[in-house]
């Protein structure tokens, strides 16, 4: 049996939703009750069970604006079928939120399970619209899978925030006919309509950086990026920025001129809106020795589905510079097939036995020499190995999603004798 939890003097709302839960604000006093009960937005709340402090903080976020909440704190009783009821509200929910934390990436089970069922509810929503949202714990790496979905960072201090934002933007798309919203204590920042570029700063996620964060948004597209400055002195680090700044701003600025020029030619006011994003990570730093990784994503409004991919930029330091993929492989396109090779039967390798054919492998880019660069060009490095990026598309159909395939430094040297030994021995401490 699920009940909704309410104060004490909102007992009368009507409970619609089994096993979520809402808190109403005093605010809602006088407040026609229809308005509430139809402009709520169902949220499912994932976590792993170490990580039980922080949930019950985000649930308490979540339900004070009288939005309807599934927490397992809340929702279960002793004698249900705890599974079947969680799977339940899952599937029912308008929002998924999954706090993602070392937990996701070292065992399976039930947390686990509940991650891979929204991504597979994410394939059933209507084109453009936002379904699953994960919130970074610590500053983890995200598994490829969700990578390309908006994520926040709870220990960043706009985290309250940017998850307002993504309650308030959902709940615009399963409501769009209606004009009445929560009231908030403080009204959240109102968006631009009007094409100008916001930018702000703050502390980074890593020692010795800043987060750059940008944004236009208008009725028709947003593009949102954020990108991270270091605090190095001297031309090197001045050079470093100035790449990772152009890096993220590039596609910026030729996309949102695409947006407008869709706008303007060719959709009416009411189509959805398109979008485009990026994020900055920071892979592995080590002195002047730098790798980043970029999340990219982009939606346009009629599109079948957005696509998202992500590009690298890898700094070696003042000795060396910049390091593409030719470079380090000693510009051979026979030792890249080698390369490239190994790497498909690393991301075989990941897959249960039978689910793969060697047809669904695009065979045809190993034909072309720059399709074989291309593929490989999105790299980064730590003193383990190279981690190779592969975007949908690039080695399996879209379906399939991203995929990563790490080289150990050890086997890059046995697969490639053209590399640049300079480079593997520094960081493989030899």
């Amino acid at each position: 049996m699920f009940a909704r939890r309410l104060p004490d003097q909102q007992r009368g709302f009507r409970r619609k939703s089994p096993g979520f839960h809402s808190t109403r604000a005093d605010a809602t006093e006088g407040v026609n009750r229809k308005d509430w009960d139809g402009d709520a937005v169902k949220i499912f709340l994932g976590y792993a069970s170490e990580r039980l402090e922080a949930a019950r903080e985000i649930y308490e976020f979540l339900t004070q604006w009288g939005d309807e909440v599934w927490f397992d704190k809340e929702a279960l009783i002793g004698g249900t079928d705890w599974d079947a009821e969680r799977a339940e509200a899952q599937r029912s929910a308008d929002l998924v939120v999954h706090l993602c934390s070392t937990e996701i990436l070292q065992r399976s089970g039930v947390v686990i399970r509940e991650i891979k069922q929204s991504l597979k509810l994410v394939e059933d929503q209507p084109f453009g619209h936002l379904f699953m949202v994960s919130i970074r714990l610590e500053p983890i790496r995200l598994p490829p899978e969700l990578v390309r979905f908006q994520y926040i960072d709870h220990f960043a201090d706009d985290w309250r925030e940017r998850l307002e934002r993504v309650i308030e933007k959902r709940r615009s798309q399963i409501a769009p006919d209606r004009d009445v919203r929560l009231p908030r204590a403080e009204p959240p920042r109102a968006l631009p309509q009007q094409a100008s570029t916001i930018v702000s700063q703050e502390e980074g996620p890593v020692s010795g950086s800043q987060k750059i964060q940008f944004e236009d948004v208008t009725k028709t597209y947003e593009c949102r990026g954020e990108y991270l400055r270091y605090d190095g002195e001297g031309p090197y680090w001045t050079w470093v920025n100035a790449a990772i700044a152009a890096h993220a701003l590039e596609d910026f600025f030729s996309t949102r001129y695409d947006f407008r020029t869709l706008e303007i030619d060719d959709f009416p006011e009411d189509e959805r809106t398109s979008e485009w994003s990026v994020g900055t990570e920071e892979f592995f730093r080590d002195g002047d020795r730098l790798s980043l990784r970029f999340y990219n994503y982009i939606g346009y409004a009629r599109a079948a589905h957005p696509n998202h991919y992500i590009t690298t930029l890898n700094f070696f330091g003042e000795d060396i510079g910049t390091m593409d993929i030719q470079r380090l492989l000693g510009h051979s396109v026979t030792e890249a097939r080698k390369v490239l090779g190994y790497c498909e039967k690393v991301i075989a390798a990941g897959f249960q036995e039978g689910t793969l054919k060697d047809r669904d492998f695009f065979d045809g880019y190993k034909e072309d020499d720059e399709d074989v660069w291309r593929l490989l060009a999105h790299f980064n490095f730590d003193r383990r190995g190279v981690t190779f990026n592969f975007s949908p598309y690039d080695v399996l159909p879209f379906v399939y999603g991203s995929h990563e395939a790490f080289v150990s430094w050890g086997v890059l040297r046995e697969l490639v004798s053209g590399h640049d030994d300079r480079v593997v021995g520094l960081l493989a401490g030899n």
